[in-house]
């Protein structure tokens, strides 16, 4: 926001408020006062001050030389972990930031998700999980499923449940007739019987027959005897190839969907012969395929009562729903409709829900999802809410992009390639980072953390003034102003800087014209009295901490349009600008 305080010939122009970064395709003429035409290394505050950025340092060592491919932070078993995956290895970092490690892992980038008091892990390649009490994380195995139950001697019985892809074990309950001795299984042509239980007469197996023969007729009685037995590994591919998970089932999150093995295919799991949710059992029966086989599931999300779906492409909606099978049992179902069919999710599993709604990055934009509750296809579900910035975004490499949402200081994130452009949400004002080397990022206790790709855990905070030592190089430049007449002539040499007083808390100030690109460059300097992040070059005995304001002497002549520069490169400084005001004397006509 700016303001104008006016005379005859000279004015005051103020900028009270700092709008962020603006990549105006038509140049930097239409830009607002308080707009960046540049902007590096500059954050812009809840209440739209300028501010250098947030520097970090290392808090925990992983594996050295290797990129850290996956964080997560949540409770297992009532306990909560901070997870990092890096150098092929899962570690649990403890409070005092040792790395303890849980097991190896096949696959690259790692994602984490909780469900049943374990987390469990996706590579792509492999699914594990981890209980918290265990030294080590495991293969998951599967649930075993009871394929048939109330099974006569001769085979037949009540069909339960499903086979499970995860596992090629079954298990079948007989109820012995006290005469029969040959049990039959469900399946002929097995590789082993795993367990007979029930009894403890003696028996032998004929795998290809799939009967077991036993000394003696066991009792009589129901569902008395359980035999387990293996028939293949499954089809653990179809479950270890996926690469991400989302919870949904309804209006609760008591099922696991599975998406992100290139395929337009999701798997989901299933509850177990208890009616508890398992997220270790997937029937092969439990797939939704969305929309057209050419293009594969990117993201998934869950909203309100339903399942968001992206594909590169596309977005479409999943809603629970039932149906009756061939003998009677009904079933739960879930039925795709589309909402988009021009704008999906090129990024793959970076989905993320701010303010209640999802936002997916899609070509050179961001598209926040605005649904009401029934919503259905209509083009207008998708809004873009990048447009300031999408010269930069179209630089990203989207199969390499992650999203974060910082919900305590309400900035969303995307970085790529040592680069990040950040919305703040609450100001809605876009900025951009560089020098920042983050691959994956989560939040504990309120804090940032993030993984790089030398295998160290970094803490994102203002109590550092520099990126591991190294200076943080800060700028901002604002558009080309004319202050209302963009044919006059004009002259500047004064402006007032308002600086938030605090330890090391100074930039420089300088401008360009039309006429010239290297004017004088002035610090400016708002210090308190302080031993934290000391600069014996730039002491400070000053002890007030009402904001300071600071004539500066800059003198632009002749100009018809002004750039106003702000700039830092320190290991030690901050600075917090609150307002500027640029005093302007005009001139004459443009000959």
């Amino acid at each position: 926001m700016s303001k104008v305080v006016a005379n005859d010939s000279t004015k005051i122009f103020q900028i009270q408020k700092w709008f962020g970064l603006n990549e105006n395709p038509d140049g930097d003429t239409g830009l607002k006062m308080g707009e960046a035409a540049e902007m590096r290394n500059f954050r812009v505050t809840r209440e739209n001050h300028l501010q250098i950025r947030p520097g970090y340092a290392p808090v925990c060592d992983l594996a050295a030389g290797q990129p850290v491919r996956g964080l997560w932070c949540g409770y297992v078993a009532g306990v909560r972990h901070l997870l990092a995956a890096c150098g092929g290895h899962i570690w649990d970092i403890g409070a005092d930031w040792t790395a303890t490690d849980l097991g190896e892992v096949n696959g690259a980038d790692v994602f984490f998700f909780d469900f049943s008091k374990k987390v469990y892990m996706l590579t792509g390649q492999e699914y594990y999980c981890w209980d918290g009490e265990t030294p080590t994380l495991q293969v998951v195995e599967g649930y075993v499923p009871t394929v048939a139950t109330a099974t006569v001697p001769s085979g037949g019985g009540t069909l339960l449940e499903n086979p499970n892809l995860l596992t090629g074990k079954k298990r079948q309950e007989f109820s012995p007739d006290g005469t029969g001795k040959v049990f039959h299984l469900v399946e002929e042509e097995i590789d082993e019987v795993l367990s007979v239980e029930g009894t403890s007469i003696g028996h032998t197996v004929d795998k290809a027959a799939g009967t077991v023969t036993f000394e003696s007729a066991p009792e009589k009685g129901t569902n008395t005897i359980s035999i387990t037995w293996r028939k293949g590994d499954g089809d653990r591919e179809k479950i270890s190839g996926m690469r991400f998970a989302e919870l949904y089932n309804g209006s609760s999150d008591s099922r696991v969907f599975l998406y992100g093995n290139g395929t337009n295919e999701t798997r989901y799991s299933d509850i177990d012969r208890v009616y508890l949710p398992n997220a270790e059992y997937f029937p092969d029966l439990n797939t939704m395929a969305v929309d057209s086989a050419n293009t594969p599931i990117t993201a998934m999300i869950r909203h309100y009562d339903r399942l968001l779906v992206f594909k590169t492409d596309s977005a479409h909606s999943a809603q629970y729903g039932t149906i009756t099978s061939a003998d009677g049992r009904v079933i739960p179902a879930f039925y795709a409709s589309p909402l988009n069919r021009e704008i999906g999710c090129g990024a793959p599993g970076q989905v993320k829900l701010v303010e209640n709604d999802a936002r997916t990055v899609f070509g050179r934009g961001v598209y926040r999802w605005t649904l009401t509750v029934g919503a259905s296809r209509d083009e207008r579900n998708a809004q873009r809410i990048s447009e300031r910035v999408e010269a930069t975004l179209g630089e990203f490499d989207l199969a390499q992009t992650v999203a974060f949402d910082d919900e305590e200081r309400q900035e969303y994130y995307l970085v790529c390639g040592g680069r990040a452009l950040v919305h703040n949400y609450a100001a809605n004002v876009w900025y951009y980072y560089d020098d920042f080397p983050a691959l994956c990022m989560e939040r504990m206790d309120g804090e940032v953390y993030f993984g790089t790709a030398d295998g160290r855990l970094m803490h994102l905070s203002t109590q550092y003034r520099n990126d591991d030592l190294t200076p943080i190089d800060a700028y901002w430049e604002s558009g080309a102003m004319a202050f209302g007449k963009d044919w006059g002539r004009k002259h500047s040499s004064t402006m007032w800087v308002s600086i938030k007083p605090e330890s090391q808390a100074q930039l420089t100030v300088t401008a360009q014209s039309n006429l010239k690109s290297n004017y004088a460059r002035k610090l400016v300097a708002s210090g308190l009295s302080s031993f934290g992040n000391v600069s014996f070059s730039r002491w400070s005995f000053s002890t007030n901490r009402k904001p300071q304001v600071i004539r500066v002497r800059l003198k632009i002549k002749k100009f018809t349009y002004y750039t106003l520069i702000f700039e830092s490169r320190s290991t030690s400084a901050t600075a917090t600008v609150l307002g500027v005001d640029m005093q302007v004397r005009y001139m004459g006509n443009v000959k």
